[in-house]
């Protein structure tokens, strides 16, 4: 029943093909090089020597410290990569790349054959003709792109390395495949705080609902969600993850890498070529012909939002990431946030873009009605339309206490008329809930993390309360309707804690901070009663810890103005405490790396909330891979049939 022929894939390469029927193939055989070897990438510099006086000093994106710094080490056998990787996890008829790469040997001599096997026995998956990308001048690497498993069930997908004079080497993953669930949702909002620990949730709560003897005088709309559980956040690379990859677990059902979303990492170096997985926004289309809403208080180019759709190696890719955004395929009905930089043609202030693209009109020849302000958007939002398209700031909006509390113009700048989460949730609501088929909406709550990193804890939490205060409002639009799901989560914790009180009267630093009997309650006062206290540095503050941070000096109150904690010294390219920031308060030693300038990602489990249909599947302890399949269970989608 097979038969095999052979076909050159170059000039020193040659395939052959085992056929079982239909097109696609069980196995595969190939043989040699693909193309001209890739160039090596040059070696780093070592850091310099410390200097904890900086003439000059710059600051450091957080994000920069995720970049992996440390190779893998190769031993004398061939190495085998199989990606997916083993114990992943799909829908019956999901999309995905499936990527072989060996890894020393020499390609000429050298013999590669794929196998694919399901319960039944040889499984006729390889439907797609192979490609033989460009690869290392020690490396065998082909491509399936665009496959499927056809039916629920355990598959095998093995690969052997026949070289000459050497013995064969063997490697094998196994694949989980599920079919369609039992459905009851049309709808599904998905709350994302972006690092939303326990820290965060508990400092919304202490300063939202106040406390009295020690109980809470009201709880947050997370609270009394139906259900709750865990989740654990590690990705295929590392314990610690950031907001890429974490974001893309639940919007893939896959594991990926620091950075990446929508892609297993490779040995592949252009960042849009990774082997892919079809995202959210992909299948809930595709399937079913559902709008996509995505609403962020970050760039929407930004990890979060951008993992609902994309697929790149590097989430800093914001231009390619936009260009993903307009194809129909994946694109967003509704999309609001921050990052009209990346939009804007070069001619405009402040656009990031190298080239004359105005992708505002391109969202306006889609059918898309653009607001860039509060009251545009208010305005837009009346015509009723189809499609939305709000960006509100050039990068990130401000965070909640300096956008609608503080309002400082020297802070604000241009940006005066930003909308809250609130307002473009409700927004969104209103168009997408028009869509007969149902709608996916992504709701984030960024700058928890944003100001977590710079070990603000007053701003973070009042974006914790931000978040809460939207899904009181999404709760109370599904209320008269059983057929939407919410669930809240967080992509990862962070380092923040609380200790106990800060009490400003005893004095700036430690002297003023109480822990125990000492601590007592805090004396924040919410005297319009909108959840949000009046001031967030009253006589007595929460005392905020930090597990993880950099060298830096902390007076224990709130910053009136935002600051980093720390800069780099230009002159050494180590990080230093912010002469800027609390310059006569303690020095606190840090325990990073000591380039960070932030504190970084911690690795225990974070919370998931869930109400609705479908959300009794969130009363567990989850891996971030299976939020996704649960979701989806919930929409009953069964991604074997295309819309």
């Amino acid at each position: 029943m097979s038969s095999e022929r052979d076909l050159p894939a170059s000039t020193h390469t040659r395939r052959s093909i085992f056929k079982f029927g239909g097109g696609a193939v069980a196995a595969a055989t190939f043989v040699g090089l693909a193309s001209t070897p890739a160039s090596a990438d040059p070696a780093g510099p070592a850091a310099d020597a410390a200097d904890l006086t900086p003439r000059h000093y710059s600051l450091r994106d957080p994000h920069a410290g995720t970049v992996r710094t440390k190779r893998n080490r190769r031993g004398s056998e061939p190495t085998v990569t199989i990606l997916p990787i083993d114990n992943a996890k799909f829908r019956a008829g999901g999309r995905f790349d499936l990527r072989v790469e060996v890894a020393g040997v020499t390609p000429i001599d050298t013999k590669v054959t794929i196998r694919v096997a399901g319960s039944k026995g040889p499984a006729m998956v390889l439907s797609k003709e192979a490609l033989r990308p460009k690869a290392a001048g020690d490396e065998v690497v082909i491509v399936y792109p665009e496959l499927s498993y056809p039916e629920p069930g355990e598959y095998t997908v093995e690969v052997t390395v026949v070289r000459k004079g050497a013995k064969t080497v063997r490697s094998s993953v196994t694949h989980e495949v599920v079919g369609a669930g039992d459905g009851g949702a049309k709808n599904v909002v998905f709350f994302l705080g972006d690092g939303m620990g326990t820290a965060a949730i508990t400092g919304a709560r202490l300063l939202s609902k106040g406390m009295t003897q020690g109980k809470y005088r009201g709880l947050l709309a997370m609270d009394t969600m139906d259900n709750r559980g865990l989740v654990g956040t590690s990705g295929a690379d590392s314990i610690a993850t950031d907001s890429a990859n974490s974001m893309s677990a639940y919007m893939c059902g896959h594991k990926s890498s620091v950075n990446a979303m929508g892609v297993y990492e490779s040995s592949e170096s252009a960042h849009d070529r990774h082997p892919k997985v079809e995202t959210m926004a992909e299948l809930v289309k595709r399937t079913r012909g559902m709008s996509v809403g995505i609403v962020s208080t970050a760039e929407v180019q930004d990890a979060t939002p951008a993992a609902v759709f994309g697929h790149t190696r590097q989430r800093a890719e914001y231009l390619a990431i936009m260009d993903q955004a307009l194809d129909p395929v994946r694109r967003p009905d509704v999309l609001m946030g921050g990052g009209l930089a990346s939009l804007l043609p070069k001619s405009e202030e402040g656009s990031r873009r190298d080239d004359d693209r105005d992708l505002v009109e391109e969202f306006q020849a889609e059918g898309y009605l653009f607001a860039s302000t509060r009251s545009e958007l208010a305005k837009v939002t009346e015509e009723s339309p189809d499609r939305l398209l709000g960006l509100f700031h050039n990068r990130n909006l401000n965070v909640y206490l300096d956008r609608e509390q503080v309002r400082d113009p020297g802070v604000l700048g241009d940006w005066d008329d930003q909308p809250t989460l609130m307002e473009m949730t409700s927004a969104a609501l209103r168009v997408l809930e028009k869509n007969d088929e149902g709608f996916f909406l992504m709701v984030e709550a960024a700058s928890i993390d944003k100001m977590e990193h710079p070990l603000d804890g007053p701003r973070a939490v009042y974006d914790t309360i931000e978040l809460d205060q939207t899904l009181r409002l999404v709760r109370e639009w599904a209320a008269d309707r059983d057929d939407t799901l919410i669930v809240v989560t967080a992509d990862h914790n962070h380092a923040m804690s609380i200790a106990g009180t800060h009490d400003v009267r005893d004095g700036a630093g430690r002297d003023g901070n109480g822990v125990y009997g000492d601590a007592g309650f805090p004396t924040y006062v919410d005297s319009d009663g909108n959840g949000f206290p009046d001031d967030p540095n009253p006589d007595v503050q929460l005392f905020f810890g930090w597990s993880n941070h950099p060298d830096h000096t902390d007076d224990f109150q709130h910053n009136s103005t935002f600051l980093d904690p720390a800069v780099i010294d230009d002159q050494t390219g180590r990080a230093v405490p912010n002469p800027k920031r609390d310059p006569d308060a303690e020095l606190q030693l840090g325990n990073l790396p000591v380039t960070s300038t932030t504190c970084v990602h911690t690795v225990e489990d974070v919370s998931i909330f869930a109400s609705g249909p479908g959300s009794q599947r969130f009363n567990a302890f989850l891996d971030n891979t299976e939020v996704f399949h649960r979701m989806v269970d919930a929409l009953g989608i069964d991604a074997t049939r295309d819309r």
